[in-house]
């Protein structure tokens, strides 16, 4: 059976994050006095109206899990999601987005692999961490005792909400063609394309970093590749803004001698 999904917000902190499901009179809502990084965490809607008194499970390609039971398991562990956003530091004044991730769950309920399948949140250290709590929790074994996998976003708003301009085009692209070669020596980060997010401060250098892909990041080659593009300095800085660039980074990358030496001289 294919994957399905359903409607339904699981957690929200401080206000009403945009998850595109509307969430107005939802009582599911939480408040958080003290203010901070707002978030929400949701089930990826499905494209088909959902009866809202039917049965919901959530099935997948062999094994069944039972929507409900993923909702409280995920609210038992809302504080260490949401403490996740504090490895943000500093971007903590702009880094903001969704976080989609993928649970690989075995037969027994035990989450085997999370991934950060997509994400424009843009800040490594968070979603690594959103990766390490997700592999901590262990849901209700699945219908049949079979493995399955599930989908679910956590969106996260900056502290100071400050708005973010979302750019791209040809200085863009020019920066990133000079500069990606460097990303070579870390080696390959995945089987598949990586998207990587990043927050370009006024003067050009970078603020914050964020990859997604689907399938497992070898965390060295990660870890390597989000602290080389932390040294990079684009041409695109806008005085008295931060902005956002998103580009991808290739499976096999070929280091080009000439393109570097001509970046070094610049």
């Amino acid at each position: 059976m294919k994957s399905k999904s359903v409607k339904s917000a699981a957690l929200f902190v401080s206000a009403c994050a945009v998850l595109g499901i509307g969430c107005g009179g939802d009582k599911a809502a939480r408040k958080d006095g003290e203010g901070g990084a707002e978030f929400a965490m949701a089930r990826k809607a499905h494209a088909k109206p959902v009866d809202p008194g039917a049965s919901m499970t959530l099935q997948n390609e062999i094994g069944v899990l039972d929507t409900d039971d993923v909702e409280a398991t995920l609210q038992e562990h809302f504080d260490d999601v949401r403490a996740c956003y504090g490895r943000a530091g500093k971007a903590q004044r702009y880094a903001g987005g969704k976080v989609l991730l993928r649970f690989m769950v075995a037969g027994d309920g035990a989450a085997q692999d999370v991934w950060v399948l997509e994400s424009s949140l843009g800040n490594y250290e968070v979603e690594r961490c959103l990766v390490e709590v997700g592999r901590k929790i262990r849901f209700q074994a699945p219908t049949g005792n079979k493995a399955t996998t599930f989908e679910y976003p956590v969106e996260f708003r900056s502290e100071s909400g400050m708005e973010i301009l979302d750019v791209d085009g040809p200085k863009v692209d020019h920066d990133v063609a000079i500069l990606l070669p460097q990303l070579a020596a870390c080696g390959q980060v995945a089987s598949e394309q990586v998207n990587a997010s990043i927050y370009i401060e006024s003067n050009g250098a970078l603020g914050s970093v964020g990859l997604a892909t689907a399938a497992a990041i070898d965390e060295d080659a990660g870890d390597c590749v989000v602290q080389t593009i932390r040294g990079w300095r684009m041409s695109v800085g806008l005085p008295g803004h931060v902005v956002r660039a998103n580009f991808a980074i290739p499976t096999t990358i070929t280091t080009a001698s000439r393109t570097l030496a001509h970046h070094r001289r610049r």
